[in-house]
């Protein structure tokens, strides 16, 4: 495959970089590793890319190191497809498997005409999809009414994307996955096919559900947060019927 496809590892993760290795070879390709950001081993301190108080205000609860991580590895995957000059690359997370027939669909989502600037890969969620064009594999393409979608396990990303994405998601206040959906707020087009193209591995996320939960404010604290929320759902709204 001419596309090039990033995976994000931590260095201490090894056996998750070789099970994703053993995987892609599978699928038919060889992937590059993209060593990523150990978020818990930077002090809060020394987050100048990230605004704290606006995370809190926005999503209602305090920021995670793991959270943190996984945002600044997406950017550094971002500047290698823009160091590189690639047309187009896949990013992923490693925990990301393969559906059959990936590397296929990977091509054709890159032939889409008009060019798309991310094509989401998998979602946690498909609600009120709308279908804006048609591969030639045979994969739906377009935008979701509902959501956040949720997961940045994988996404097809262009050159000029990954440009305008590295520069209007710093400094960061959202997760990353949440962040990157955003089109009508960073002005990239961010699309998704209708059938996922990944699905997670057997493999223990390294965020855990019970650490959100730590860290959520009471209820009277997430009003900006609900507002914010609700402003967010009818700007998604427009974006996926007009764009």
């Amino acid at each position: 495959m001419d596309i090039p496809v990033l995976v994000i590892n931590l260095d201490r993760s090894k056996e998750r970089w070789e099970g994703m290795m053993a995987r892609a070879a599978a699928a038919g390709f060889v992937p590059q590793r993209i060593p990523a950001v150990d978020g818990n081993a930077v002090d809060p301190s020394q987050r100048g890319d990230l605004q704290t108080w606006k995370f809190r205000l926005w999503h209602g609860r305090n920021p995670l190191g793991t959270e943190y991580g996984c945002y600044m590895s997406h950017m550094r995957a971002l500047e290698r497809v823009i160091a590189e000059g690639w047309p187009y690359a896949v990013i992923l997370e490693d925990d990301a498997d393969f559906r059959p027939d990936f590397v296929p669909r990977i091509e054709a989502l890159a032939r889409l005409d008009p060019a798309p600037g991310v094509v989401k890969l998998y979602n946690h969620r498909i609600k009120g999809f709308l279908a804006k064009a048609r591969t030639e594999a045979g994969d739906d393409v377009g935008r979701c009414i509902h959501g956040p979608l949720g997961s940045a396990m994988g996404y097809l990303v262009s050159r000029p994307a990954a440009g305008k994405l590295r520069e209007a998601l710093l400094p960061a206040y959202l997760p990353y996955d949440i962040a990157l959906e955003r089109g009508w707020a960073h002005g990239v087009a961010v699309a998704t096919t209708k059938k996922p193209l990944l699905r997670p591995a057997k493999s223990a996320s390294t965020i855990s559900p019970a650490g959100y939960r730590k860290t959520k404010f009471p209820f009277y604290m997430r009003i900006p947060t609900a507002l914010f929320r609700g402003q967010d759902y009818l700007r998604r709204a427009v974006f996926a019927v007009l764009g």
